[in-house]
């Protein structure tokens, strides 16, 4: 009696594996982005008028973000 593989669990498991690896590729790359976003922010001041914002940039995107307006502190 010569054993034959059962392809149909064969397909089955190589897809399992498969969706598996892309999940994990794509959990890595997006905690990787998010990573390099936070590490990479910079904070600067952006003067309109007499009023100066601290806004957030990052090596990913040049364009400010996150700008808050900056109190004058009184003495």
């Amino acid at each position: 009696m010569k054993w034959e593989p059962d392809w149909r669990d064969i397909a089955e498991s190589l897809m399992s594996g498969l969706m598996a690896v892309a999940v994990a590729a794509i959990f890595t790359i997006f905690c990787v982005c998010v990573w390099k976003g936070v590490t990479t922010a910079r904070t600067i001041i952006l003067r309109r008028g007499n009023q100066s914002y601290a806004c957030t940039i990052s090596d990913i995107s040049q364009t400010p973000y996150d700008c808050k307006p900056i109190e004058d502190a009184e003495e």
